[in-house]
């Protein structure tokens, strides 16, 4: 995408977890401090799988791997209180997002689209006022395929009324940038939940959300 393509750019597409959000660090404490009560350590192999899926591809993971006790319904009852009360204790905005937001939100249309189900993000919205920074949520609820297929952002698009050239989309997972791509759009990946090396798909890679107008991707 050349300089004058970036001129047609209408709408910035968010993930939320590593991100818009500083959380991944937090779901990595929960494996360590709860899912290991029971059983689960997962591999970095199993963390490049879990980094952008959804809830129920997250039990799905840990219950074809490990051969546990406590019933699937009981440990996403006890997974969702540890990590609302987690969040709610530690969770903020990624370094930079609220400094690029007050940028972007002047010029352009700009969608929430995550993997989270929609329980989560509305008690991390009400902590955080998560909702009243972008024009669109999209959660694990509005579309029956998840990241890394398309859906999420074809529909966020659709909702927007824009068109992939019209979209960046900005990612920290291999589901996510695999998301984007498949939707037709420019793809950004952000350094830090994961490897530069395991971000290569993207069109381009970021280490810190400033780097959006340093890089001239926004105006």
């Amino acid at each position: 995408m050349n300089k004058s393509s970036f001129e047609n750019i209408q709408g910035i597409l968010f993930d939320m977890d590593g991100v818009v959000l500083d959380s991944e660090k937090l779901y990595s404490q929960s494996e360590k401090k709860l899912l290991t009560q029971y059983g689960v350590k997962f591999n970095d192999s199993d963390w490049l799988t879990i980094k952008g899926c959804t809830e129920h591809q997250f039990y799905d993971l840990i219950y074809s791997k490990f051969n546990l006790e406590i019933s699937r319904s009981e440990l996403i009852k006890k997974g969702r209180s540890f990590l609302k009360d987690l969040f709610y204790k530690k969770l903020n905005y990624m370094n930079g997002f609220e400094n690029i937001h007050s940028t972007l939100k002047q010029k352009y249309k700009l969608a929430l689209v995550t993997s989270t189900g929609i329980e989560m993000v509305n008690h991390i919205n009400s902590f955080l006022s998560l909702y009243e920074k972008f024009d669109l949520v999209i959660t694990s609820k509005d579309t029956k395929k998840h990241k890394p297929n398309p859906d999420p952002y074809l529909l966020a698009m659709k909702k927007l009324n824009l068109n992939p050239k019209q979209c960046i989309v900005i990612e920290d997972s291999m589901q996510g940038i695999e998301a984007g791509k498949k939707a037709g759009c420019f793809v950004v990946a952000l350094e830090g939940s994961l490897d530069k090396k395991f971000l290569h798909k993207a069109d381009l890679i970021i280490t810190h959300l400033d780097d959006l107008k340093n890089k001239k991707l926004i105006q």
